[in-house]
């Protein structure tokens, strides 16, 4: 049975994942995946690279991003007080879409993190499908400070206000809750409120390698970023494993933390609908610079200015 991992993450995260888009590409077509997505942070730079690569392997290449989010711009200054929000691409127009609110956002950005707010996102309205994750979100912040229901769903609201409810997702993560109670407090919130209000959620496992084999690998790659090395006790020691899951082993973990079918079922899904609902053409070999049409008059213009500079 087909599942879609919507939230991805490639080398171009640097030093959060391990792996190319080519290699990703490679182990999705050994699993048979007929879709497949990367959501690097702050940027697109690996999309044209995934792009290629899925299509010469007949996988549909669903391209997004991953940037930090907050509700104006004017206001919000301080690193703590932006969260991260996962944007998908449709189409084409989608796709440009994306490009356009990857350069504003980095044209905003706090401490590197490139960042936009609600009327950014309503400009591009039409183009974007939005789903918010676990740790750097808005919501599961809210939810661990145990804030009111009525609060989460204000921000919910005014993002659905912004993109439309058929472009708002919310995000389970497929991890063993037994091991940390916040996660397990985070995903049964916010599948009680996908249920009660009917917005639809996804579930992934967010991947950072190919391999369950290449975990140490992985962690060598945060502890060099954190400037640690591999015995320091302080360095990020991740619970779970973070590679390319199958959906029997989404299935597995969602079970042994008491989900039932259904609610299993519908989420994976909402992962795939949204994936069958994705189609990028990007015209490649093509020369997208504007036509300039050439004035009669060139040589006449060049030699009044080549005279002016040579009188100045």
């Amino acid at each position: 049975m087909e599942f879609t991992h919507l939230h991805w993450n490639s080398t171009f995260s640097f030093l959060e994942a391990i792996w190319t888009p080519k290699e990703i590409i490679e182990k999705a077509k050994e699993l048979w995946f007929k879709n497949i997505a990367i959501t690097d942070f702050g940027g697109m730079y690996w999309a044209i690279t995934l792009y290629e690569a899925a299509k010469k392997n007949d996988i549909n290449p669903i391209i997004g991003t991953e940037l930090w989010f907050v509700l104006d711009i004017k206001w919000y200054n301080k690193i703590e007080d932006i969260w991260n929000i996962c944007f998908l691409g449709k189409n084409i127009e989608w796709y440009n879409s994306l490009m356009k609110i990857v350069s504003h956002a980095n044209q905003e950005g706090i401490a590197w993190k490139p960042k936009l707010d609600i009327e950014m996102i309503w400009k591009y309205n039409k183009w974007i499908i939005a789903f918010m994750w676990w740790k750097s979100s808005w919501i599961w912040k809210m939810i661990k400070r145990s804030e009111p229901e009525e609060k989460i769903l204000e921000i919910i609201e005014m993002i659905q206000d912004k993109l439309g409810e058929e472009n708002v997702f919310l995000e389970i993560i497929a991890k063993d809750e037994s091991l940390d109670e916040d996660i397990k407090k985070i995903n049964r919130k916010i599948l009680e409120i996908a249920e009660k209000t009917w917005i639809k959620c996804v579930v992934n496992n967010i991947y950072h390698y190919i391999n369950k084999s290449d975990k140490e690998a992985w962690e060598m790659a945060l502890a060099i970023k954190d400037w640690y090395k591999m015995y320091d006790k302080n360095r990020r020691k991740p619970k779970w494993d973070f590679h390319i899951m199958t959906r029997e082993e989404i299935e597995d973990i969602l079970l042994s933390n008491w989900y039932t079918e259904w609610q299993i079922k519908e989420r994976i899904e909402n992962n795939n609908n949204i994936a069958n609902n994705i189609n990028i053409e990007i015209p490649m070999w093509q020369t997208l610079f504007p036509n300039y049409q050439t004035p009669e008059n060139i040589k006449e213009i060049y030699d009044n200015v080549k005279s002016n500079l040579i009188s100045e």
